[in-house]
């Protein structure tokens, strides 16, 4: 029989290999080839032995069963097999599916017996690893970014607007002082106007103080996380009216990207048990274990389906749940996890995990 070339080129590669695993090494196509080329040898020799060795009164019968049975034989072989072949591509397809509805952490299994399929799942799963590490580059620019023009923005707005509003409420005191001993309606009026400018400039000044520690708080940078985490608590039972216990057990600085992520998702923690679930109450405890650090706020609120709501997330038309998809922005870049337990009813508590960078030593440098 004429073998394709191909086909005789693999099973020379592979004549060293056991039957069993041999088999399973072969692509689609030559599975195919081999079945169907068994088949017909198995039916010429079984044609020719009953032709030779029956009566010729049953020939007939015999000869139409036996085509009948041969057809039904190659059918259900060529089924079963191509079913069991094409079974990956199925899966293949459901990842595909699942990445364009935005899970993007789906990937193909690659423990597979077809090698044309396996192939296929590896490249796959390589090309959706380039995409996940290009994005959580570009997540982790642009936050970074961002992080710069905030501290930036806060700088400008304590020395420059706060110089300036200090400024106009030093000179309207000074107007007001100067007024103090007039008599007249004017006068009066005028002092009156003055000292409502000062109040005025005083109040703009501590409110403008107040968004440029909420934009980039200084103690971040100067004091560390632990100090952050404590003036956020303060800020928030003013400012939302929520008391959230803080409880940090590490004494050691993080790197600034770790502690800017931790900081931000404290931050929208509370803000979505305010806006969302009327919170009343939040913990939130921050630890070093070995090479790790893990944060953990949980509130009182009213919880919500995550079920429903990464259902609302995966459509297009849903504007909101972006508070939760920038916390998983956040930890990605920097190789951490992201867990959420919360019902209905039952509060939300956040986990973050973040696997932290391995020191660097002068004397690896020096290499």
């Amino acid at each position: 029989m004429n073998v394709p070339a191909p086909l005789r080129r693999s099973l020379a590669l592979r004549s060293h290999v056991p039957a069993a695993r041999w088999f399973r090494q072969l692509s689609t196509f030559e599975k195919v080839i081999i079945a169907n080329s068994a088949i017909i040898i198995l039916d010429t020799l079984a044609g020719w032995w009953i032709t030779q060795h029956n009566p010729e009164v049953y020939h007939y019968l015999i000869d139409t069963a036996f085509i009948g049975l041969a057809v039904f034989l190659g059918l259900s072989v060529n089924f079963l097999l191509l079913r069991a072949a094409f079974a990956p591509l199925h899966g293949l397809l459901a990842t595909i599916r699942a990445v364009e509805q935005g899970n993007l952490e789906a990937r193909v299994s690659e423990h597979e017996n077809d090698a044309d399929v396996l192939t296929l799942a590896r490249a796959f799963n390589g090309m959706l690893d380039q995409l996940a590490r290009a994005r959580n580059e570009s997540a982790a620019r642009v936050l970074r970014a961002q992080e710069d023009e905030r501290r930036r923005l806060a700088l400008e707005l304590h020395d420059q607007t706060g110089q300036s509003l200090t400024a106009l409420a030093l000179h309207a005191e000074a107007i007001a002082h100067r007024l103090t001993g007039e008599t007249s309606a004017s006068a009066e009026q005028a002092r009156h106007q003055a000292e409502r400018l000062s109040a005025l400039a005083q109040q703009t000044l501590t409110e403008v103080q107040a968004l440029s520690r909420r934009l980039r708080p200084a103690l971040l940078d100067d004091l560390g996380l632990a100090a952050a985490l404590r003036w956020l608590a303060e800020d928030a039972a003013q400012r939302l009216g929520i008391t959230m216990r803080v409880i940090v057990r590490t004494d050691e600085r993080l790197p600034g990207d770790y502690e800017t992520a931790l900081f931000r998702i404290v931050q929208e923690c509370l803000t979505n048990a305010v806006r969302h679930g009327n919170a009343t109450e939040a913990a939130c405890l921050l630890r070093r274990s070995g090479d790790s650090v893990a944060l953990t706020v949980a509130d009182n609120g009213a919880g919500f389906d995550q079920a429903a709501q990464r259902s609302r997330r995966l459509d297009h038309s849903f504007a909101g749940g972006s508070g939760l998809e920038g916390m998983q922005t956040r930890v990605r870049p920097l190789g951490g996890s992201l867990a959420i337990r919360t019902l209905p009813g039952h509060g939300c508590c956040v986990r973050v995990v973040l696997p932290l960078p391995a020191p660097v030593h002068l004397a690896d440098v020096s290499r």
